[in-house]
């Protein structure tokens, strides 16, 4: 038997999501304890922006505007954005979306990742019955009927009535419950920096679709547009190396001069991409959040979209019993994320494979199809409305805290 606070919960990973969840049950009077191997938060970025920068739809915004921390991040700086464009390099179709089409006024915004983790803990620190455990891993978790106890590498052991595993794509708190991953390698790197254009961006996030995988222009309110490229991994290695002349020449040309040359870029970065998908999402007084449980191509920037809304979804499932780790939540929790995750890895997947195909052969004989797609889904209506709708978090089983009642925005 371990004797435990039914109302006290673990987290074991202290970024975006691991905080966000924390956040919204420290609200809802629940004693939370975070573990995280780091010496501290993220810190906020100065005058300059950093180089990785989160997408939030418009769902996104509505549960951290519920959990009381999006007044702080708009008060610092976000980029929105009304629209979208994707084309494919044949040049033989297109599709844009805008924001009216749906009613609201952005689909969602771009936010410098240490931005929001940093507001995030700020926060945080406010909740007397939030204990932050840094520079601390896990490295035991044994559990019962009646609790679970999480041991660290300092000796100290944390009683609880729930651990979640919030510590990202190569979770330990995974390995320790004893879930077993799915895993496929893109075989890709995404290339980030923040670069500067000869003309204006107008808060439009555009996208390319070449062969062996897309490019994307992400608007930052600074006038500067944040890169997404993906590469295969031996190109991907060679354009970081490039001087800031060549890679600027080459970024300009992967773009389709869409807003002129590429004039300045900062220091490049570029990281693998790799699909997981954890077999189960909870065990036994135990559950996993975020890229704990899954990871996706980045491609359409909807991974901490998910995240956020497992966060949402977890909470509120907690919030209808006196005991979070009961079979009965952990179950409804993992029954309600896990098709929904699943449908938006596979369409994610589709999108791969039909839009970055490195052979000659196959660009060859997909480029055109690709191209009366885009060309298609341009025309599309409702069916255009309704990917859209998915897109800005506007559709589906959403959690009560991200559903914005009387319209959404991205105002405070």
């Amino acid at each position: 038997m371990i004797a435990r606070d039914t109302r006290e919960i673990a987290i074991v990973g202290a970024g975006a999501v691991g905080a966000a969840l924390a956040l919204a049950l420290a609200r809802a009077g629940h004693a939370v304890t975070i573990v995280d191997g780091r010496s501290g938060p993220a810190a906020a970025p100065g005058e300059e922006y950093g180089e990785f920068v989160v997408s939030l739809n418009l769902a996104s915004i509505a549960f951290l505007r519920a959990i009381g921390v999006w007044p702080a991040i708009h008060a610092s700086r976000v980029s929105p954005y009304g629209g979208m464009t994707l084309w494919d390099e044949g040049g033989s179709g297109a599709t844009r979306f805008d924001s009216v089409e749906v009613g609201e006024p952005a689909l969602g915004c771009f936010v410098e990742s240490a931005l929001l983790e940093a507001r995030l803990h700020e926060a945080l620190a406010e909740y007397p019955g939030v204990s932050r455990l840094w520079g601390r891993r896990a490295t035991g978790l044994r559990v019962a009927h009646d609790g679970a106890r999480l041991a660290l590498d300092d000796a100290t052991t944390i009683n609880a009535g729930l651990v979640i595993g919030a510590d990202g794509g190569r979770s330990a708190m995974r390995q320790l419950a004893d879930i077993g991953v799915e895993r496929f390698d893109y075989d890709q790197r995404a290339i980030v920096c923040n670069f500067a254009t000869e003309r204006r961006h107008d808060a439009i996030a555009r996208q390319r679709f070449m062969q062996g995988g897309p490019v994307a222009m992400l608007p930052l309110a600074d006038g500067r547009c944040s890169l997404a490229w993906f590469r295969p991994e031996a190109e991907a290695e060679r354009l970081v190396e490039l001087d800031d002349a060549a890679f600027n020449e080459a970024l300009s040309e992967a773009t389709d001069y869409a807003l002129g040359a590429v004039t300045a870029a900062t220091r490049r970065r570029a990281f693998p991409i790799v699909r997981r998908h954890a077999v189960r999402y909870v065990a036994e007084r135990f559950a996993l959040v975020g890229d704990a449980a899954h990871t996706i191509h980045p491609q359409a920037g909807q991974g901490l979209n998910l995240g956020l809304m497992d966060a949402a979804a977890l909470a509120e499932a907690i919030g209808r019993g006196s005991d979070p780790g009961t079979d009965r939540i952990l179950r409804y929790y993992a029954r309600w994320r896990r098709g929904h995750n699943t449908a938006v890895m596979h369409a994610m997947d589709v999108f791969h494979r039909g839009f970055a195909q490195p052979a000659p052969v196959a660009g060859a004989l997909l480029g055109p199809l690709r191209g009366l797609g885009l060309a298609a889904a341009d025309r599309a209506g409702w069916a255009k409305r309704l990917i859209l709708r998915h897109g800005a978090g506007l559709a589906g089983d959403l959690p009560r805290s991200a559903r914005q009642v009387g319209g959404y925005g991205i105002g405070p």
